[in-house]
């Protein structure tokens, strides 16, 4: 089983989504098994990404009843000479648009989650469809936003990233808060009370009726109602411990990046769902010639070679000395050995990663003289974050060890029928 699954997702396509998927399930590769899946199943988008034979994919998971363990394609050697990706994998979608499996039915939908629950793999890493509908939904986590990507160049999409977080969090909302909760245990008149929230939320997710425009109101408006009651405070804290964490792509500025796609983000966030909510960057990926030739060859950054790093040039005069040596005492000179490539160095410590993100800020900072930073350092300080809060948050708080039914959310949250009170935190 997973130790944690980690969705990412987007408002509206043209983001670069699945770029940053695919980058950012190769780093984590370097940390431990991580298995990459492409749910973005009308495009086969990953497939486009990462032009390597597929000898199985989902059309074999659910036509021809495949483990979906034996659909995970490995990178061949000539892809990854020095083994650094050896723990990478991924499931590719169909080669061409259908219907069941794009628009795949509840039944489906519930084998694939079972399958992804069961693979043999530390992280797993989905690549969602664009937009908001069950089959984004249903595959995100209860707690926490997964991996939002967005861009300065759409502001249609930055706008649409916060409606994924509502739609999470209203999903949750909804099934903890729903008649029969262990949520009002002790409560007088459970039945009215949840009825009462349900007719809130459903003000505040109508974006036509402007009298409750956020969760804030949301919240007023019920201690208004009830007065200082119990549920009041659970419904705070259930806000308040949600994470929304978040990617920005293809940007060449901080002030650009700034003024059209962070700032409207974080305002739509608080306008429309809560200022409650605890928001985080994860990175960012700056535009760069180099991952738009990976996306044009078929071949993530990542596995490029670095421009020039190629074997060092040996000077003419250098070149002439070496000969006279060979030729006169009939010795071969030792060959200079190219450089490694960064990404080929040994596996890095998970152990460090916060050190490892301060490196990468100051080769960083020592490029502020105009040239463009690497992009493979872009996504080694994405990945570096990542593994930190793999490390030291609550499974809950980032992505989520398991795909997570409606039915059994609650369970996850009440372990016993007979718990008297919610637990603490509420994540």
């Amino acid at each position: 089983m997973p130790e944690r699954i980690i969705p990412v997702s987007s408002g509206k396509g043209g983001v670069g989504k699945t770029t940053v998927a695919t980058n950012f399930a190769l780093s984590l590769s370097r940390y431990a098994p991580t298995v990459l899946i492409d749910l973005d199943t009308g495009t086969s988008s990953i497939r486009n990404t990462i032009g390597v034979p597929i000898p199985y994919d989902l059309y074999h998971f659910f036509r021809k009843g495949r483990p979906l363990s034996d659909c995970v394609t490995r990178l061949p050697a000539s892809w990854d000479p020095d083994g650094t990706f050896k723990n990478f994998g991924f499931v590719a979608g169909p080669l061409h648009l259908i219907e069941e499996i794009t628009n795949f039915s509840g039944e489906k939908k519930t084998a694939l989650a079972e399958a992804i629950n069961d693979l043999k793999a530390t992280y797993v890493v989905l690549d969602l469809k664009a937009g908001v509908d069950s089959n984004v939904i249903d595959f995100l986590p209860y707690s926490n936003s997964g991996i939002l990507v967005f861009t300065p160049h759409l502001p249609a999409a930055t706008l649409a990233a916060s409606d994924i977080v509502k739609a999470i969090l209203f999903r949750k909302l909804r099934i903890l808060f729903s008649a029969g909760s262990p949520f009002y245990d002790g409560v007088a008149e459970p039945a009215k009370l949840s009825r009462l929230i349900h007719y809130l939320l459903d003000q505040v997710e109508d974006v036509y009726e402007k009298a409750l425009p956020n969760l804030d109101a949301f919240l007023v408006d019920l201690a208004t109602a009830v007065g200082p009651h119990p549920i009041v405070a659970r419904l705070a804290r259930t806000i308040e411990h949600f994470r929304v964490f978040y990617v920005l792509n293809m940007f060449d500025g901080v002030a650009e990046g700034y003024d059209t796609a962070v700032k409207p983000f974080v305002t739509n966030l608080i306008e429309s769902v809560s200022g409650r909510l605890v928001i985080s960057n994860l990175g960012w990926l700056v535009r760069s010639d180099e991952v738009h030739r990976g996306n044009c060859d078929a071949r993530p950054v990542l596995l490029q070679p670095r421009a020039g790093t190629g074997r060092p040039r040996v000077s003419a005069v250098d070149a002439a000395f070496d000969r006279i040596v060979r030729d006169t005492y009939g010795l071969a000179l030792p060959k200079k050995r190219a450089p490694r490539h960064a990404s080929k160095a040994a596996p890095p410590d998970a152990g460090g990663v916060l050190s490892e993100q301060l490196d990468i800020l100051v080769r960083m900072q020592g490029r502020s003289d105009g040239r463009r930073t690497d992009p493979r350092d872009d996504i080694h300080y994405l990945t570096s974050r990542a593994v930190h809060l793999l490390r030291a948050a609550l499974p809950s708080e980032f992505g989520a060890p398991r795909i997570t039914s409606p039915g059994e959310i609650q369970r996850l949250f009440f372990p016993s029928p007979r718990h008297p009170s919610p637990p603490a935190p509420l994540s």
